[in-house]
Parts: C-alpha cells; structure tokens; sequence
C-alpha cells in the first residue's frame, strides 16, 4: 500500500496547469474540481489511515485504509474523467473539423470512458492484493494516455489557429469583389499576393505539424521536447496569421470604399 498513491500524487500538478484554460462556466470543469477536492479529502483520510495501520496492523485498521483508498481512487477516476471532457472541449468548441483534431476528440472520448470505469471498478476491490492488481494494472494503461493528452493539447491550439485562419479567409473572400476594379494598382496586387503566399505558408506549417503530432509514438515520445518544438511552430503560425489579417484590414480600411 506504500506506493499505490504515487502516480496519483505526480500527476495532479499536470492536471491543474491543463485546466487553466478551459472556461468557467464549463460543466465537466465544475465536475473536475468538485472531484479534485473529494480526492484531497479522501487522500488525507487514506494518508492517516495507512499510518494507523503502519503503526498497528490490525485487520481492522488495513480494511479503513483499504476503504479509504477506494475512496480515493473512486474520486480520482472521476476527476481524470471529468479533466479530459474539459480538454476535449477545448479542442471541439472552435466547430473546427481536420484529421489531427477529429481524433483527438474521439481519443480523449476513450480516456474518459476508461476512467469512468475504474472509478466503478474500484468498488470491487476487497483486499490489498486486489488494490495492488487495481493499481499496476492502470499505471501500465494510463502510461500510454500521456501521449494522447499532449497530442490533444496541440490540436487545441491548432483548432483556434484554423477557426482564426477561417475567419480571415471569410474577411477576405467578403473584400476580394470590392477590389475587383482596383486590384490592378500595384499597392493592392501587393497586398492579394502577400495574403496568397501567406496563406499557403500557414496551411503548410499547420499540415506539418498536424502530422508531426500524428505521428508521435511512445518509442520517440518526449514530451518537453515536443512541447518546445510544437510551441516555437504555433507562435510562428500565430505571427503569420497576425501578419495575413493585418493585410486584410489595410485592404479593407484603405482601399474598399464603404
């Protein structure tokens, strides 16, 4: 019983940095921090309970700390569930539809029912041999949810940066006919050419880094690496889609007549 809390105590740091993002009046993130202080509680119970039973290990004082534990792992489970609906939310609530985010929401889909489940699943455990089986058997299956999570996170930020590319590209179809009968003038040609080049460099930065995240596998996978790789490419996209809508509104503002 000694190690059992440990996955859970070097995660939950990763899981209140994630959900900083994720709005406030979200129902699974008001489900995700009740959840968090049920197992707060219950941890601190199992804590004193396990010490009870170091100090006197008496059957009475292991079935407490096994209760406590189940308790734990109970609120646990759903709190895990509950953080990977608010980070799927993150990733559908843009609209936006594309390889890389369609499967990151049908992943995270699987992560939460999986831990829907062992939050059901712990109520069967009975003995420490049962918490022991219950506990190695979900380190060895969240193991491979690390790398779906941080998948997940990018192609969050990547739905935001096409909903943001869509929006420009909607501005820009609704000025192109109003610049039909000066698109001639070397200012405004400028101005399409650089809004085409730097179009196409978006989608390209955005397909290859969609594929990149893809393609990740548990073999290669590092994930501070990944995070600072990923990081420097959707500040270099947000730049160019900045540079792409500046063009727009100085077509619009200085040579579309209203």
């Amino acid at each position: 019983m000694k190690k059992f809390f440990l996955f859970v105590i070097l995660t939950l740091p990763i899981f209140l940095g994630l959900v900083q993002n994720a709005r406030a009046q979200n129902t699974h993130l008001s489900d995700y921090q009740y959840q968090l202080d049920q197992y707060r509680r219950y941890y601190a119970e199992y804590s004193n309970f396990k010490a009870d039973y170091l100090a006197r290990p008496t059957l009475d004082n292991e079935q407490k700390a096994i209760i406590s534990a189940k308790q734990a792992i109970n609120a646990r489970d759903l709190a895990w569930a509950s953080f990977v609906l608010v980070l799927s939310d993150t990733v559908s609530d843009t609209g936006v539809s594309y390889p890389v985010i369609d499967k990151a929401v049908a992943d995270l889909a699987e992560i939460a029912k999986y831990h829907f489940g062992q939050a059901v699943a712990a109520g069967s455990i009975v003995t420490r041999a049962d918490l022991t089986a219950f506990t190695k058997n979900e380190l060895k299956i969240t193991a491979g949810h690390k790398l779906v999570l941080t998948q997940a996170q990018v192609a969050g930020k990547l739905a935001r940066l096409i909903k943001f590319q869509i929006d420009a590209k909607m501005a820009y179809d609704s000025i192109l006919p109003k610049l039909e009968t000066i698109k001639d003038e070397v200012s405004v040609q400028n101005g399409l050419d650089q809004i085409q080049t730097g179009s196409q460099q978006i989608n390209d930065q955005i397909s290859a880094l969609a594929k990149k995240t893809t393609d990740l596998n548990m073999e290669n996978f590092s994930r501070d690496t990944f995070y600072t790789n990923s990081t420097e490419t959707l500040t270099s996209i947000r730049t160019n889609v900045g540079r792409l809508v500046n063009v727009i509104i100085d077509l619009d503002t200085n040579y579309v007549r209203h």
